[in-house]
């Protein structure tokens, strides 16, 4: 009988682990996502820079404003980085997708037709990006 009363534990202790895990793990997904969609949110950077360097680094008012303008226009300037590199990320894996689809029978490339519209509706709802047509 005492056997019993510890494999129960074992088992009570295994779940509340196993609960544990799957908890963290969404939580985690949850809270890098909403990082990554933040950082790309090219209209709060600016500000953000601007907070971070005023409070680490105590700016006067001159250093303050010169800095600002500076961070504005290179801030204009890695905005374009970023969009030319989703742009040609984007026609990457068009490509692939398209070389994939090659490889496929034709049930599969219905199944695979449609992952990809799942996956152009959540990079459109979560990042506002589209990618090129096929």
């Amino acid at each position: 009988m005492k056997l019993v009363k510890y494999w129960r534990i074992a088992i009570g202790l295994v779940l509340v682990f196993v609960a544990g895990v799957v908890t963290g793990s969404v939580a985690t997904h949850q809270v890098i996502k909403h990082h990554v969609e933040h950082a790309l949110n090219f209209q709060r950077w600016k500000s953000g820079v601007m907070k971070v360097l005023q409070s680490k680094l105590n700016l006067t008012p001159a250093q303050h404003q010169k800095i600002e303008a500076l961070v504005d226009e290179r801030g204009h300037d890695i905005c374009e980085s970023f969009a030319k590199t989703f742009n040609e990320s984007g026609h990457a894996l068009v490509r692939l997708q398209i070389q994939i689809d090659q490889q496929l029978t034709p049930e599969q490339r219905q199944i695979h037709a449609q992952m990809k519209r799942d996956f152009r509706a959540e990079l459109k709802k979560k990042f506002n990006f589209e990618l090129p047509q096929e």
